[in-house]
């Protein structure tokens, strides 16, 4: 069975995953709308103390800040996967799930992220083609650390299930973008709509993928 995997070429629907995360998004409408509203008020409010402490503790301290910058952007980006793969599951989202606080996942998040970061900034460097595809091969690393509670593997693992389908994804990449173009152009609100939808569909693609390797 493994030896038929490893040999299965890799697929998805993108049309598939767009539908169902289009259903999602309106049967959880309420939900996500909440949830944002949770979302841009902790921000706003994690924004103002953070430009008061800015004030006080001055350029020297302005290094201690960014590191929690990252923190917390890091604690709300896996916070948002994991109610994104409990959709997707047909498991119960609460609100809670947005903070992500298992520490140990988290810090294997950040240096993961970090090398990711960093591998995509030398592939812009070399001709930016490189950049595209580190970032694409690369882009299931968190879902793998909220799903499969992985450690660093996740970075290989990514890796191997992105295998075949680079330019699926990324077409599928163009499409989600362009649906929140248009989200934002209706009045901002299709963004309650196009945001979710684009979480869902991400996350169901995740599962495809991962479900063949």
């Amino acid at each position: 069975m493994a030896e038929e995997k490893k040999n299965h070429k890799l697929h998805f629907s993108k049309g598939e995953a767009i539908r169902f995360g289009f259903e999602k998004a309106k049967k959880h409408l309420f939900f996500f709308v909440v949830l944002f509203l949770i979302w841009i008020g902790v921000s706003a409010v994690y924004g103002a103390l953070n430009f008061f402490l800015l004030t006080q503790v001055g350029p020297d301290g302005s290094l201690l800040l960014n590191i929690i910058n990252w923190i917390f952007s890091s604690i709300i980006t896996l916070g948002m996967i994991s109610i994104a793969l409990k959709i997707v599951d047909n498991k119960k989202a609460e609100y809670k799930d947005l903070f992500f606080l298992n520490w140990k996942l988290l810090f294997v998040y950040i240096i993961a992220n970090l090398v990711r970061s960093i591998a995509i900034i030398v592939g812009f460097i070399l001709l930016i083609i490189p950049g595209i595809i580190i970032a694409i091969k690369l882009q299931f690393l968190e879902y793998l650390i909220v799903d499969k509670k992985m450690g660093f593997e996740a970075i290989s693992k990514s890796w191997e299930m992105t295998k075949g389908v680079k330019w699926n994804l990324f077409v599928f990449g163009i499409l989600l973008t362009l649906i929140n173009i248009l989200g934002a152009l209706a009045l901002i609100v299709g963004l309650f709509v196009s945001l979710p939808l684009s979480m869902v569909a991400t996350a169901f693609v995740y599962k495809k993928l991962v479900s063949q390797v």
